[in-house]
């Protein structure tokens, strides 16, 4: 971060008020983090879910802080201020202020990807096909909510010539709130599915927000998303400024079904080598090929970027240990990324082996989703199949029910970790690693690697 301007100025972008400190001096970056303060840094205090930064307002004093930017109760009842404090009614809507403001400074083709699946790894293909075209400022990790969108965003400077983001929500709002913020030139929305409906409730409500993307674009900006995808299909009779993908023929951009990747447009193919194919990655690898092409860049770009991309770990990430081949995909995990992570593994050599944990976040729809899974394993050619997690339970009924007969299930990981593990050291076959991440399912392939 090198904001460049002075007190004067973010006081101004934020609708504050200097109440100490000499208007002109210069600010340039700030700390959220009271553990990480040095002498000399301008301190901004945040309010959590579980903290509130302003209670440790009186320590930072001592460290030799510059300044603060502090909500206007907290600084008025503080005994000692230091050189430099701003004031604001609300810290975390100063910060959105502070980051819609410097986006603007920055007139640049700048994405912003939502959607219930795919939207790390199209965040990651678009910054590799943008980083052959020039710098690329992007989000890191899961920085995509109200604190993290903004703090990204701000990272933004005159040697960027594209920005991609990507977008969180865990209710209806968020994506406006964040969008509004972001302004994107270009707007994505992968697909609608079961995700964090513990949240939502509903599918509708997932819609809902994240369609809410298509009202934070810039002007003349356009919104690309999945024409295959029956809940965005809605949009097609809209009138904004559009970008579809798809393997319907009436998508702008089509995938084609091929041996490797190929991509219709305006009536050319053009054949693209996606190191880490399969038809998850094409939907991904589709969407940020629209996203570029409605960025300005052309087939070339595209193409260079996209065979020179590499997956996010933990994200159907594939890789050999021994002669067996991994598929790890335990960064996330709902019933949509589930089924294609399962087709996935279907195309793969045998003997195939499921090793799944829980998908969280599911709420009251949590045991309806579980079952449908446990009956779809039953219907694969899994070798064996290995189930974790409380709420797995429906699956292993489900799956026992519809003929399955060759399941191993324990409340938890340490249930089995042993036995899958022997199986990987075979070397023989293909291993399908999934679950969500609080199942921490990579730990399967502790010691092994």
């Amino acid at each position: 971060m090198k904001l460049g301007i002075d007190l004067a100025t973010l006081a101004k972008a934020v609708n504050g008020r200097l109440l100490k400190g000499n208007p002109a001096a210069r600010f340039d970056e700030f700390v959220t983090d009271t553990r990480r303060l040095r002498a000399g840094d301008f301190f901004w205090a945040l309010k959590g879910a579980s903290y509130d930064a302003h209670d440790f307002l009186p320590q930072t004093v001592p460290v030799g802080v510059s300044g603060w930017l502090a909500r206007e109760d907290a600084a008025g009842a503080a005994k000692e201020l230091p050189p430099a404090v701003v004031t604001v009614k609300d810290t975390l809507k100063a910060l959105q202020d502070l980051a819609a403001w410097h986006r603007q400074r920055w007139q640049i083709p700048l994405v912003a990807i939502t959607g219930s699946n795919g939207k790390s790894t199209t965040k990651e293909m678009l910054r590799s096909i943008f980083s052959a075209a020039g710098e690329t400022c992007s989000n890191a990790g899961n920085l995509n909510n109200q604190f993290g969108l903004p703090l990204s965003l701000l990272e933004l400077g005159g040697a960027h010539k594209f920005g991609v983001f990507e977008l969180g929500a865990s209710r209806r709002g968020d994506i406006k709130e964040i969008g509004e913020v972001a302004r994107p030139t270009v707007g994505i929305i992968t697909n609608i599915g079961p995700s964090h409906l513990q949240y939502f409730g509903s599918l509708e409500t997932i819609f809902d927000t994240k369609t809410e993307l298509a009202s934070c674009l810039a002007p003349g900006g356009t919104l690309v998303y999945n024409y295959d995808d029956r809940y965005l299909s809605r949009l097609n009779g809209r009138d904004l400024k559009k970008l579809t993908f798809g393997r319907d023929p009436g998508a702008d951009l089509r995938i084609m079904d091929s041996d490797h990747l190929h991509l219709e447009y305006c009536d050319k193919l053009h054949e693209i080598r996606l190191p880490h194919a399969g038809g998850h990655n094409y939907y991904n690898a589709a969407a940020a090929a629209a996203a570029a092409l409605a960025s300005g860049l052309d087939f070339h770009a595209i193409t260079q970027g996209l065979e020179n991309y590499t997956p996010p770990p933990m994200r159907l990430q594939e890789f050999k240990l021994g002669g067996a081949l991994i598929i790890l995909d335990a960064y996330n995990a709902n019933p949509q990324s589930m089924a294609s992570a399962l087709k996935e593994l279907c195309a793969k050599d045998k003997p195939l082996y499921v090793m799944l944990g829980d998908m969280k976040e599911l709420g009251q729809h949590s045991a309806h989703y579980h079952r449908d899974l446990g009956a779809a394993l039953a219907h694969t050619c899994a070798e064996r199949v290995f189930l974790a997690g409380p709420e797995m339970k429906p699956a292993v009924e489900a799956y026992l029910a519809a003929g399955g007969n060759a399941v191993v299930y324990a409340e938890t990981l340490d249930g089995w970790i042993d036995e899958a593990r022997d199986l990987i050291k075979t070397g023989r076959g293909s291993f399908l690693i999934k679950a969500s991440r609080s199942m921490k399912f990579e730990r399967i392939l502790e010691g092994l690697q």
